[in-house]
């Protein structure tokens, strides 16, 4: 879900609906792995907080944010999760 917000906003496609979609699949994702016991609650608070800087990254397209400021906050969203996956591997395939 990442590499595609990333690929959105290389290409300058991205828009407030299609980082909503990123954001909302992504919530139910998580949902799902967390209530059939694919990941610990733990992972499923930490990779929220992804999730709720996507929808951020949703609210700058919204009012106007430069294209920059967006990669900015994108690239620190990205590592993030990096480092959220090295201490929950199982959510490697979400937030990759």
């Amino acid at each position: 879900m990442m590499h595609d917000l990333g690929r959105l906003l290389t290409q300058k496609t991205l828009t407030f609906a299609g980082a909503n979609e990123i954001a909302e699949d992504m919530s139910l994702e998580l949902a799902s792995l967390r209530n059939s016991g694919e990941i610990s609650n733990d992972a499923f608070l930490e990779a929220g907080v992804i999730q709720g800087g996507i929808s951020i990254i949703a609210n700058m397209l919204a009012t106007g944010a430069n294209n920059e400021e967006i990669k900015l906050h994108y690239q620190q969203i990205k590592d993030r999760a990096a480092l959220i996956v090295t201490t929950h591997p199982e959510l490697a395939v979400v937030l990759s």
